[in-house]
């Protein structure tokens, strides 16, 4: 009896804060995000927008406003050959959009092996196991700049290589996480940016090691306590059914050396 009224306050809850929504608002706040570092956000969607729909990107499920962000950066960002570094491969499209954005790049992309019973058994991936690795690998062949690592990110912490941007996208709980910030902070130039997605600001509801935890934000809150980094908080996404209730909803980092 007390688990349903728990769900059917929780129910109403949800459709209150639906209700109060203010989309504008947030609107505006992301905007200002954007402007603190000197980023257009409008003009970013724009850019985004023109490449999306040349290359058939539109209806990507998995776009956030992280697309905005590496759009943004890609008309700040003035460096002859950009080194790019995504730790999380997925389906290889956003490792193309950010080939098609950042022309002038070489695009490093780490995922787990094929075999890896983790990288099968997650996302749903066992269903069409062969479909979803013959699509990926299509993907990332159209971007002639990008080189595909299968390897645990752990393993990153032996890499010499420098980046100008890295995306951090892997396994969202401890202690992966922690170990992918900290290699990136390490890998990072000394003008380089850091992107860390599903930032979690408050201990999440059924809480795991893979898709939600709250390990990143005490990570980078650590990193910046000790005044290593500078971070910034960007609302991941926007519409109200993922953005209007404070304890589900997730942020994407970014994050400078100090």
């Amino acid at each position: 009896m007390i688990n349903i009224l728990k769900k059917v306050f929780n129910v109403l809850s949800f459709r209150k804060l639906k209700r109060n929504y203010d989309y504008k608002f947030f609107e505006e706040d992301q905007n200002n995000k954007f402007k603190l570092l000197g980023f257009d956000r409008k003009q970013a969607l724009e850019k985004l927008s023109i490449i999306k729909k040349k290359y058939d990107l539109i209806d990507r499920k998995m776009s956030t406003e992280h697309e905005t962000l590496f759009s943004a950066l890609s008309n700040k960002i003035d460096i002859s050959k950009v080194e790019i570094l995504e730790i999380g491969t997925f389906d290889g499209a956003n490792s193309f959009l950010l080939s098609l954005l950042f022309q002038n790049s070489n695009i490093t992309t780490v995922d787990l092996p094929d075999d890896n019973e983790e990288f099968v058994k997650t996302y749903g991936r066992q269903k069409d196991y062969n479909q979803f690795i013959q699509k990926r690998d299509k993907i990332l062949s159209k971007g002639k700049n990008i080189v595909f690592l299968k390897t645990n990110s752990i393993n990153l912490i032996k890499s010499k290589k420098k980046f100008d941007i890295i995306w951090i996208d892997g396994a969202h709980g401890y202690p992966t996480v922690c170990i992918d910030i900290i290699n990136s902070f390490n890998m990072l130039n000394k003008n380089g940016i850091a992107l860390c997605d599903d930032v979690f600001l408050t201990k999440p509801l059924n809480e795991d090691q893979t898709y939600r935890s709250i390990g990143a934000f005490q990570t980078l809150k650590s990193l910046e306590n000790e005044k290593l980094i500078s971070l910034n908080l960007f609302y991941k996404r926007l519409d109200v059914l993922n953005n209007c209730d404070p304890l589900r909803r997730k942020f994407i980092a970014l994050f400078t050396k100090n």
